[in-house]
């Protein structure tokens, strides 16, 4: 499909809501964002809606159900699209009907690259022309023959037809019920974890056999909640920290919290690489380059760069009283970080010092503060003027963003890059577009309190913010539908949530307090709490996923880093293995006539 997508001048995308709920349609347009431009993504509209939002220049996805997400900010204005909702209810669609042949052509004129009325012209001199080729001694003979193929072809024809119709019907008909099923069992599934909760997961992988729908999901996971033990305890510094985050792959684990940093083998905890250079704590480190290297940032006034498969450094800046480091445009640009003092940016290859950019003074967390993207050259940063975009390649502030009344808490791209969110001290969290800084929309979760709004961060899929409060609470707000989704409620006697993390494949988020030493596992389309990750001996500082979301490292102060199991934050093939590791038994005949729906019509 990638060969034919790179040998292909047009995509031409059939927009429906099926086509937006398909996983394929979505990385098929991924690619074709990646590689090519708007102008050659031809839009055929055949079931469900599509709308432009003036305002903020992009697809309205309230109202949209006919295109994936994935098309957000894509396209530079509102774009032309072919309306073929009509189609399905027409009796003749053919270049005889006038209104379908007009559809095709504006279709075609595109792919020829000629304007419309240029095509039409052009086929009317074609048929001209073959007609007159066909004038003469022919016609009798055309006719008698047309007649008798005509009559073969639209009787095979109407055979096939009315073939494919049923068997569209059949497999459509099978969908919807195994759909019902589904839902079905996943409700009873729910029912059952108050009292059995082997029942529980039995119902809900049959609800995941039948049909992988969300509220399957969900009802695996939850079936498959519960506190969750230590897997593994790392070696490291017991006096001060042992902070910990996982390879890109998730072969090793990154720790540190002494003058050395630690590679580790994240199947046994074994040591494989050690980082020693810093003469004092490493309060950050971080992987970059997809695990290639590595960036710490220490209390010696440096930030070094490691080759971690040799624990050899490669780069050394100095800056007095940093705390944080970060590495963007493809590791040749760095960015330290001193909390209430400035940031710096460094070229990383040349090793020369581009720009000094003053610190907000409002957080003590100056990795708030910055946010390099994962893609694009652009640097978000707030500043003691207040949030600005930053053009990484040189240095030079581009974009001055109005920012909140009172001052900015926060800072962060979306993971496509297209927007920015920000908090700050006006109870608002603000979206801006990125390219030109023009303001999106403003979500306040809670209006009548006035609760502090201290950070917010997308999911990696995109579809939703994690906005962290002071209340302790958490709110999920879903940006598709502008509404919220859950608001997380914290143990009060663990502080306000001063560390949240989104699971990679956007299903789990886990929390923990400013001053406790258990983290909390949440089902992110709910807000259900999924487990508490106990016996921990230290506060929390760091919390991060495995890449395949099967597994969490937490560090904490003067304790050992600790990995856990997650097997409740899989997708649904992971959701089905560990179920019936679970619980290996299928449901008894019994148990499978109680629990069946009812028979019905699924239309």
């Amino acid at each position: 499909i990638e060969t034919a997508l790179r040998e292909s001048d047009f995509f031409i995308l059939l927009a429906s809501p099926g086509a937006a709920d398909s996983r394929w349609v979505a990385q098929e347009l991924e690619w074709w964002r990646q590689h090519r431009s708007a102008d050659h993504l031809l839009l055929v509209l055949t079931g469900g809606e599509f709308a432009w939002d003036r305002d903020r220049g992009d697809v309205d996805w309230s109202r949209t159900t006919a295109l994936p997400r994935e098309l957000s900010g894509f396209f530079p204005s509102e774009p032309l699209f072919l309306d073929l909702r009509w189609a399905d209810r027409s009796s003749e669609l053919s270049l005889r009907n006038p209104v379908f042949a007009n559809a095709v052509a504006r279709l075609a004129a595109p792919l020829h690259g000629l304007p419309l009325d240029d095509l039409i012209s052009e086929e009317i001199r074609q048929q001209r022309h073959r007609v007159r080729g066909l004038a003469g001694a022919l016609i009798a003979l055309s006719i008698l023959s047309a007649a008798a193929l005509f009559a073969v072809f639209q009787g095979n024809r109407a055979w096939q037809l009315s073939h494919r119709l049923a068997t569209r019907e059949e497999s459509n008909d099978a969908v919807l019920r195994n759909q019902a099923l589904a839902r079905h069992l996943a409700a009873e599934s729910q029912r059952a974890r108050a009292t059995n909760q082997d029942l529980a997961l039995l119902l809900a992988r049959e609800a995941l056999t039948a049909s992988a729908l969300p509220e399957s999901e969900s009802a695996a996971r939850q079936a498959l909640s519960g506190n969750s033990e230590i897997l593994l305890r790392l070696p490291g510094s017991r006096d001060q920290g042992s902070y910990a985050q996982f390879s890109p792959d998730g072969s090793r684990v990154l720790s540190w919290g002494d003058a050395t940093a630690r590679l580790l083998d994240s199947a046994t905890g074994q040591p494989v690489v050690e980082i020693r250079g810093h003469k004092e704590e490493i309060l950050d480190a971080a992987f970059y380059d997809e695990g290639r290297s590595v960036v710490t940032a220490a209390e010696d006034g440096t930030v070094r760069l490691w080759d971690p498969s040799q624990g050899t450094e490669r780069l050394q800046v100095e800056h007095p009283g940093v705390t944080s480091a970060q590495v963007g445009l493809h590791g040749t640009r760095l960015l330290t970080l001193a909390a209430g003092g400035d940031a710096l940016l460094w070229d990383t290859t040349s090793r020369k010092q581009l720009a000094v950019l003053p610190l907000a003074d409002s957080s003590i967390f100056a990795d708030l503060l910055a946010s390099f993207p994962t893609t694009g050259d652009r640097l978000a940063l707030v500043t003691r003027r207040g949030p600005v975009l930053v053009d990484a390649p040189t240095g030079t502030t581009r974009i001055e963003l109005p920012g909140h009344p009172g001052g900015t808490r926060s800072i962060a791209f979306s993971p496509d890059a297209q927007w920015v969110v920000t908090t700050g001290n006006d109870h608002a969290v603000r979206l801006w577009q990125a390219a030109t800084g023009q303001p999106g929309r403003v979500v306040n979760p809670d209006p009548e309190a006035g609760t502090e709004l201290r950070e917010a961060r997308f999911s990696p899929d995109g579809t939703r913010l994690a906005i962290r409060t002071s209340q302790p609470s958490v709110v999920l707000w879903d940006l598709a539908h502008d509404r919220v989704v859950a608001r997380l409620a914290l143990d009060a006697e663990s502080g306000s949530p001063a560390r949240f993390a989104f699971s990679p494949n956007s299903r789990c988020l886990i929390t923990a307090g400013s001053d406790t030493d258990t983290a909390e596992l949440w089902e992110v389309s709910t807000g259900s709490r999924l487990a508490q990750l106990t016996g921990g001996e230290g506060v929390i500082r760091t919390l991060s996923f495995a890449p395949d979301s099967q597994r969490v490292v937490i560090g904490s102060l003067f304790a050992p880093a600790r990995v856990y199991a997650c097997v409740a934050c899989g997708d649904a093939g992971q959701l089905l293995d560990a179920a019936r590791q679970r619980v290996p038994r299928a449901l008894t005949p019994e148990e499978r006539a109680k629990y069946q729906p009812p028979s019905r019509d699924p239309r």
